[in-house]
C-alpha cells in the first residue's frame, strides 16, 4: 500500500519528493484523494491562522497551496491546452503538428496565459460568494480529478495511437487493471457524497432529517453527473480535434471540470 501512496504521490506533487522505490501505475488513481487531503490541510490552516476579517479567502489559499505542491501540474495543462488550440485555426495536417508542437512547448503563450488568469480570477470569485465552504470545494477537488481520470481510462482505448506520438500516456500501463480501477473511482466517488452529505446536514439541520435535505442530495447528484457528462463531452472534443490524449488534455479536463461543479453549487447552496 505505501508503494501505490508514493506512486500516486511522485507522479502528481513535485514537493516534498516521494521516490517510489517501485512504481505502481495504477497508484496515480489514489491522486483524487490525496489532492483533495492536501487541500484541506492548508485551507483549515488558513482558516484556523487567520482572522475572522480574512478566513473568507481560506479556500483559496487551499487551492494555492495544493497547486504549489503539485508544480502546478493541472493548471500547465489548461495553459497548455489553450496554447495549441489557439495556435490552430485550420484544419491540416501542418495545423496538427503545430498544436504537437506547441504541447511540448515550455513557454507560455497569450492564450495560456489568458486561460490561466480566468481561471484564478473565477476560483476567486468563487471563495468569496461561497464564503467559508471549505467542504463544498473539497468536494469539487476531489469529484473533478475522480472526473478526469475516470474519462481518460474510458477514452485513452479510443486512441489510435499511430496517429501522433503525443498519445503515449502512463494510462496505457493500467489497462490490464481497469477493473480495479474503477473500483477505487467508485470508492471515492462515495467519498465525495459523504463530503456533500455532511455538508448539507450542517446546513440544513431541520426536524425533517434527511427527507428535508432530500432535494439538495437529488440536485448534487444530477450536478456531479452533469459534471461528469460534459467533461467527457469537451474531453471527446479535444481528442478529436488534437488527435492526442495526453497529461495535458487530462489536466485542462480537471479545470474545466472544477468550474463546472463549482457553478452547479452556486445554483445549490
Amino acid at each position: 500500500m505505501i508503494d501505490y501512496i508514493r506512486s500516486g504521490w511522485s507522479f502528481f506533487f513535485r514537493w516534498p519528493v516521494a521516490n517510489a522505490q517501485t512504481y505502481r501505475a495504477v497508484g496515480i488513481f489514489l491522486g483524487p484523494l490525496l489532492q483533495t487531503l492536501v487541500y484541506l490541510c492548508f485551507a483549515f490552516a488558513a482558516f484556523v491562522l487567520l482572522n475572522s476579517k480574512f478566513d473568507v479567502l481560506a479556500p483559496l489559499v487551499g487551492w494555492m497551496g495544493l497547486s504549489m505542491l503539485t508544480g502546478f501540474f493541472h493548471e500547465d495543462g489548461l495553459a497548455d491546452t489553450a496554447d495549441s488550440l489557439g495556435v490552430s485555426k485550420f484544419d491540416s495536417r501542418a495545423s496538427l503538428e503545430r498544436i504537437h508542437s506547441t504541447f511540448k512547448d515550455p513557454r507560455l503563450g497569450t492564450f495560456g496565459v489568458s486561460a490561466l488568469v480566468l481561471f484564478w480570477l473565477f476560483r476567486y470569485v468563487a471563495a468569496v460568494e461561497l464564503e467559508q465552504q471549505i467542504l463544498i470545494f473539497a468536494l469539487v477537488c476531489l469529484v473533478s480529478r475522480t472526473c478526469s481520470l475516470g474519462l481518460g481510462l474510458l477514452f485513452y482505448p479510443r486512441v489510435n495511437q499511430a496517429r501522433s506520438a503525443s498519445s503515449s500516456h502512463v494510462m496505457q500501463q493500467v489497462d490490464s487493471l481497469a477493473g480495479v480501477a474503477f473500483l477505487l473511482i467508485g470508492f471515492l466517488t462515495g467519498c465525495a457524497f459523504v463530503f456533500g452529505l455532511s455538508e448539507l446536514l450542517q446546513a440544513h439541520v431541520s426536524p425533517g432529517g434527511l427527507l428535508a435535505v432530500s432535494p439538495q442530495l437529488l440536485r448534487f447528484g444530477l450536478s456531479a453527473c452533469m459534471t461528469f457528462l460534459l467533461s467527457g463531452v469537451i474531453l471527446f472534443g479535444l481528442v478529436r480535434r488534437t488527435e492526442a490524449l495526453n497529461g495535458d488534455l487530462l489536466g485542462a479536463t480537471v479545470c474545466l471540470s472544477e468550474v463546472i461543479l463549482t457553478i452547479c453549487f452556486f445554483m445549490i447552496f
